[in-house]
């Protein structure tokens, strides 16, 4: 079974809600993935026309509706920010995803005999991913959401422009729970699906009989390219901080709360993305376990028997040392076999490092650190930057 017949003639990680109903209404063609006008398409579906109905609203009615909405930070973070950000995430994220899922079968990882499950794993997660029960469930799950959200939430957390006289909600508070906020949502739980897909293909894959190198230099027998899967991440990482900093401006800047009140916020951010997108590549620890295991019986009694025979010849009483002795191959070769060695008693547990959690972490941190910005009084922004210019 060649490496194309696994995956290569389709994609694996290329669907799912709701990019496979985009995809059935024509939206997306394949040598076509139009990203970049699906966002802005989104992007203005959802925004747009929550602007002209608070204006309309404003004119009927005599109200601050559109005053209200162009100055609610919560709204144009996720409708302007993080909707459109969340579809290019797309473009980040899918490639990188089948760049692994390419990898392990390239860098032969993958034992004949296992090439059938590793087919099963690949064609099942394809399978679940463009189900179409996916998307009517993302669809489903999104507008019990809403109701929820809508029904249990305290009136002082319902925007003022979204409260009106068309019953519960305004014109634009109408349009923001049955259409802006469901899409949202939907692409939430389509990102939250796929994620789900990427974990159990990794678990499958892990069941099998991975052939991981000992002594790799990655020191993860050579498993280091999954954790590139989280720079694939960072689009999807300021996506979701944009929603949770958006917010937090509003309270920061209306009702003058400290940011500091919200650090809870933050760290449970931080921590939903770690399970989100570190969480999968943890099912390795005990492959890469077994091989150093592996590797320190093996590469052990090597280096003891090489070592004894080198010792036995130059260090044995008698041994005339010349001048020239380091430049022998003995030495070279004793040197070089005990780096590779080295490589085997400093495998890692996991295949990823603190650093590289730095690419999926610091961009949900980014809006954050934008809402700070607001805390500053302007004069001290304008000495400050006065300062370092003269």
């Amino acid at each position: 079974m060649s490496t194309s017949d696994l995956y290569i003639e389709e994609h694996v990680f290329d669907g799912g809600p709701p990019l496979r109903l985009q995809k059935s209404l024509g939206l997306v063609k394949p040598d076509e993935p139009r990203v970049v006008s699906r966002a802005l398409f989104g992007a203005a579906i959802a925004w747009i026309p929550l602007a002209i109905l608070s204006i309309v609203e404003t004119i009927i009615v005599s109200d601050s509706s559109a005053r209200w909405f162009f100055g609610d930070f919560a709204v144009h973070a996720r409708y302007l920010v993080a909707l459109p950000v969340l579809v290019l995430a797309e473009r980040d994220g899918i490639p990188q995803l089948e760049r692994i899922v390419r990898q392990f079968v390239e860098t032969g990882l993958i034992t004949d005999a296992d090439r059938p499950g590793y087919h099963r794993a690949v064609t099942s997660t394809r399978r679940l991913l463009n189900s179409s029960y996916g998307d009517v469930i993302a669809i489903i799950a999104a507008y019990l959401a809403v109701i929820a959200i809508s029904a249990n939430a305290p009136a002082g957390l319902i925007a003022n422009w979204q409260r009106g006289g068309f019953g519960y909600f305004s014109l634009a508070g109408w349009w923001h729970v049955c259409i802006s906020l469901p899409l949202l949502l939907i692409i939430f739980f389509g990102w939250i699906w796929r994620l789900m897909l990427w974990g159990r293909f990794l678990f499958l894959t892990a069941r099998l009989d991975l052939q991981l190198l000992p002594s790799h230099p990655d020191k993860v027998g050579g498993l280091s390219f999954v954790n590139t899967s989280l720079r694939g991440f960072r689009l999807i990482s300021f996506g979701f901080g944009a929603v949770a900093a958006g917010a937090v401006a509003d309270r920061v800047v209306y009702n003058g709360e400290s940011l500091a009140n919200f650090k809870g916020l933050v760290i449970g951010l931080i921590i939903f993305l770690l399970i989100l997108f570190a969480g999968p590549l943890t099912v390795f620890v005990w492959r890469i376990r077994h091989a150093k295991w592996r590797g320190i019986f093996a590469y052990g009694v090597l280096a003891n028997r090489l070592g004894r025979e080198f010792e036995a010849k130059w260090l044995s009483a008698g041994t005339q040392v010349k001048r020239d002795v380091l430049e022998q191959p003995d030495f070279s070769a004793t040197t070089d076999f005990y780096g590779v060695a080295a490589n085997v008693y400093e495998m890692r547990d996991l295949p990823f490092a603190l650093r590289d959690l730095i690419a999926p972490l610091v961009p949900a941190l980014v809006p954050f650190a934008i809402v700070a910005l607001f805390t500053i009084p302007i004069q001290v922004v304008i000495d400050s930057t006065i300062k370092l210019l003269f």
